[in-house]
Parts: structure tokens; sequence; C-alpha cells
């Protein structure tokens, strides 16, 4: 009975999930994350259970949910406290538009929302059919992940938006043999990354869009070891908003795809 899934009372901890609920048109939601940005009409009203980073768990508890839902993204620091506090969860892969279409049909059969999660993963598939890689020569790209607090990151092919740069044809300088950490992150010193001499550098924010940006620039701007880049002297830094640009896959990467067109290969697509 395809039905049955739609009984599963479901937490969602991360916006992302959100809307890929609300695109499965799923109603029985009861816990949605404490967010600035908006969420689903769908959801208006449902009780917030605490930052998607750190959810509350009493609130969480007290909702007494079937299950869960949390981006694998934050499966190292949830699973334990949520396993303690007898939470049953799920945790799903948004580290690619791939992992997350995956995602979304495992959801669809669980919940019973099949034909949703099969008329999503057709406009994926179309898109991608249809879909041009611009041709020409491949902008050699290094992207970074910036922190409020004066620290950065390498994000590798193997992170979310690492993926989108791959997908809109830019070579990441620390492509897919670039292991990192579970959610395809590096700490990499300037002095190590200046030998790879990227054509461009993208930037974008953990959280606290506008301080961590603040501390990138002045790091590009104060720091001898960045002035030997070419894309530093040549003035070819990008910040990407985080709207489009962040840790987990959302179902707005086609327009993602669309903002990076036009800083990688310089025209308008």
């Amino acid at each position: 009975d395809s039905e049955a899934g739609t009984d599963v009372e479901i937490v969602s901890t991360s916006v992302a999930i959100c809307e890929i609920l609300n695109e499965l048109e799923y109603d029985n939601v009861i816990g949605v994350p404490e967010t600035s940005n908006s969420l689903p009409e769908r959801y208006d009203g449902i009780t917030t259970v605490g930052a998607p980073m750190n959810p509350d768990l009493e609130i969480v508890k007290s909702l007494n949910p079937d299950l869960v839902l949390s981006p694998q993204t934050l499966e190292s620091s949830l699973a334990e406290s949520y396993g303690a506090a007898g939470i049953t969860s799920a945790f799903l892969d948004l580290s690619s538009v791939e992992g997350m279409y995956a995602a979304i049909t495992s959801l669809g059969q669980y919940l019973g929302r099949e034909d949703s999660a099969e008329r999503l993963n057709e406009e994926y598939e179309s898109y991608m059919a249809n879909y041009e890689n611009t041709s020409g020569e491949q902008p050699d790209i290094l992207l970074l992940m910036a922190f409020p607090d004066g620290f950065y990151l390498v994000a590798t092919e193997n992170s979310y938006v690492g993926d989108l740069v791959r997908m809109a044809g830019g070579n990441n300088v620390y492509g897919s043999d670039y292991k990192g950490d579970e959610n395809g992150f590096v700490n990499i010193n300037p002095e190590d990354i200046v030998q790879k001499n990227p054509d461009k550098i993208l930037v974008f924010a953990h959280y606290a869009e506008e301080d961590a940006f603040k501390f990138m620039e002045s790091e590009f701007s104060d720091n001898a070891s960045w002035q030997y880049f070419d894309a530093v002297t040549n003035d070819e830094i990008y910040y990407l908003p985080s709207e489009y640009f962040g840790m987990s896959a959302t179902l707005s990467w086609t327009d993602s795809l669309d903002y990076l067109k036009p800083i990688l290969y310089g025209e308008e697509q």
C-alpha cells in the first residue's frame, strides 16, 4: 500500500530537506529548523527544533517523531546524540546533485511518494541531457569555504560546491584525488596552494556570510603568501552568495549552475 508511508511523522532539521519534502508533497512534518531563510508555505506554523547545526534534542524528543532527517554532513556531530536520546534518524547524502536525487528516490519509496520522486528525477535527467558543458578550455579553480572566525578550508570536488564547479565545467585544482574530510574539505596552507596556480579563486561561506567574506578579503590583501597568485593580482576572486552555495545540495542547483557559468567563462551565457 503506497499510502502507508504518509503516516510517518517527520522532523526535518535542514532547510534543504524541508524543500525536498515539500516537492514530494509530504504534509506529515511535525518539526522544522529555526532559520532566517524562508521555509515552504506547506510548513508554516510547524514547531521549530533549533538551529540546523545543533538541533534542540529536548524539543525533538518531545515531538515524538517516527524519523528525524538531517544532512549527512552533520552525521558525525549528531548521530551519537540522536542515538543517546532514543531518536530514530536518517542522514541524507546531499554532498552532490546526484546524491540528492538518489536520496529523493529513497524518501519517495519510504514515504509513499514514488510518483513525486519519479517526476523530480525525470526533471533532473532531462535537464542533464540538455545541459552543455561549455566547450573550450576548463579554467583552473581554487574553491575556498570561509568561516567568520578567521579560518578557511579548501573545498575539493567531493564537496557539494565542488560538485557544482565540476558540473559547470571548472577544473578544481583539488580534484577527486583529494578526499579531504567526510564532507570533502581539507586544510591546506597558501604556500602549498600557490603551486597549483589557479586561474580563478571562488569563495563561499560556511555561515555568517558577511563576516566570513570580510575575513577572506583581509586574508587576500594582508597575507603576503597570496600575493604570488595570478588570480589575486588579476583580480579573479569571486564571492558566491549563500543563497545558492552552501554545504548541502538543494533543488535550486540549476540556479547555482547558471550563476557559475559567467564566472567560469567570463561572458554572459
